[in-house]
């Protein structure tokens, strides 16, 4: 159980900083950090949303390539220069995700805010590059280190203080990072000199008692990382606690050895010569009761009183089973439809969580994990069928200014209104998502590059021609292009409509252009 409980522990960590990595990555390359202006607002949005998308952040910020923070989570650090920091440093040259810290520059904004103190962080960063590929800037994150023990938490058996179950994380300086202070623990708990990854065995914690310990390694968040953590897992449990389990073990295993012994001693004596034949026909009385018969008559010719009183309790027992087995077959007939009833809702529940999870709450659209899905869908279709499908990215012109000008309910109700539009515009096998804040990804399947272009048309000019109040009339701008066997991935055709509405936003809005 203790080598189990440290692999998952160690599951647990890796999957949930592989998440932030890959969080931190995905934002890097939007559109909106590759191509916008360095002191854009937008990024201030963008920023806010990561940040409230996972309660451990405590600061996300923008850098540009001389290290001064242009942009940051409640404007914390805005104008500081960072240059100095480990984050900022060797995610110029890939994908960064830092050992354990404490704070150095939010220590002091932070204080106020985060009661645990000192304050430790896991650093997750990544470059910016421009349409070029040029480094324009670098992305980075801080999550406050009290996500460990939410996680730990939630693998931990609910008996593990009672069997005196201990989890610990181990730095490469073989120093422990979870729990805090563990110079504060009962014993001062010292991590063994001499062990091995993924195996088990006694070891002595520094204090003169021995621990049954197991070790786990916990995965590199980012691959060929040129900075390993070098992170481990270690349970233990006390060598006294593990015995008492083994010795309780040892008792339960004598004492269904010695009622063994009993019985068979109390049936080696019943087939002595007196009563032999009696037994006989006792025993395949017995094997008919267990074979499920119902309807048996205990009239064995007893010779004896004893054999007398074991016909008529052997006649009772069957009786005994056989209500309990109706009174079970009832039970699991009840049982079985409540959890087919349970499982129901459960189906029901689930399903209604992941249309949520892929829903964007405020257009009913589908949301950018959705859209991730159905592009790798029909990509995977045309694979095999090698059926074309057009892709198509939409933005909405001006689409800051108006939310400058008449506030963002005013945005949000113009969001809703083209997104109703599209709705309308498309037919039941296309597919909308938004992807962005007014950006917008269509995939028509089946269709060809002549068909896509009218339908990108037919949506321009029905936003068009559409009236919101209090904006009035507004416009889109979109980008066409057709997804191709001979591409490398699902993002390949993305990538060329995305190209295709710059170009359209180049050439003055409100119009399709194709590439």
């Amino acid at each position: 159980m203790l080598r189990t409980l440290a692999k998952g522990t160690a599951t647990v960590l890796a999957k949930n900083m592989r998440e932030r990595r890959r969080e931190v990555e995905l934002l890097a390359q939007t559109p909106l950090f590759v191509r916008a202006p360095l002191d854009s607002k937008d990024f201030d949005a963008s920023l806010g949303r990561l940040h409230q998308s996972y309660a451990y952040y405590s600061w996300i910020g923008l850098v540009d390539i001389h290290g001064q923070v242009l942009h940051a989570t409640n404007n914390n650090l805005v104008g500081e220069n960072v240059s100095s920091r480990p984050w900022f440093q060797h995610s110029q040259q890939g994908t960064y995700v830092g050992d354990l810290h404490e704070a150095a520059l939010l220590a002091g904004l932070l204080r106020n805010k985060i009661h645990e103190w000192p304050i430790r962080f896991i650093d997750f960063a990544a470059p910016v590059y421009d349409q070029k590929g040029q480094l324009r800037a670098v992305l980075g994150a801080h999550a406050h280190w009290r996500w460990t023990s939410d996680a730990i938490n939630e693998v931990m058996p609910d008996d593990a203080s009672q069997r005196k179950i201990e989890i610990f994380i181990v730095n490469s300086n073989n120093e422990i990072i979870y729990p805090d202070h563990p110079e504060k623990l009962p014993g001062s708990p010292v991590v063994p000199q001499k062990y091995k990854t993924n195996s088990f065995g006694f070891h002595e914690w520094g204090s003169n008692e021995y621990y049954l310990t197991t070790v786990a390694a916990v995965s590199e968040p980012v691959a060929d990382n040129k900075w390993p953590l070098n992170w481990k897992v270690m349970v233990r449990q006390p060598r006294d606690q593990v015995l008492s389990e083994v010795n309780k073990l040892q008792r339960i295993v004598t004492l269904i050895v010695a009622a063994a012994a009993v019985v068979f001693i109390f049936l080696a004596w019943m087939l002595g010569d007196y009563i032999s034949r009696p037994i006989i026909q006792l025993s395949k009385l017995a094997k008919k009761v267990s074979d499920g018969g119902e309807k048996i008559l205990f009239n064995v010719s007893a010779n004896s009183k004893e054999l007398k009183e074991l016909n008529s309790a052997m006649e009772d027992m069957a009786a005994t089973l056989l209500a309990r087995k109706h009174a079970l077959e009832d039970a699991n007939k009840d049982l079985q439809s409540t959890v087919a009833e349970r499982t129901a809702e459960l189906e029901a529940a689930n399903q209604e969580l992941s249309q949520l999870a892929r829903r964007d709450a405020l257009t009913g659209l589908s949301n950018r994990l959705a859209a991730n899905e159905r592009l790798l869908h029909e990509f995977h279709r045309m694979m095999r069928n090698q059926e074309q499908y057009a892709v198509l990215m939409m933005d909405i012109d001006f689409f800051k200014k108006v939310n400058d000008t008449y506030g963002h309910a005013t945005g949000d109700a113009v969001l809703t209104h083209v997104a109703n539009q599209i709705q309308t515009s498309l037919r039941k096998t296309d597919f909308a998502g938004r992807v962005g804040g007014e950006e917008f990804l269509i995939i028509l399947p089946k269709t060809n590059l002549e068909n896509a272009i009218s339908i990108a048309e037919k949506i321009r000019q029905n936003i068009k021609t559409s009236h919101v109040d209090p904006v009035g009339h507004i416009s889109v701008s979109i980008g066409v292009a057709m997804a191709a066997p001979e591409q490398e991935s699902a993002q390949t055709a993305v990538d060329q409509a995305d190209k295709g509405l710059y170009a359209a936003k180049q050439a003055g809005r409100d119009r399709v252009v194709s590439v």
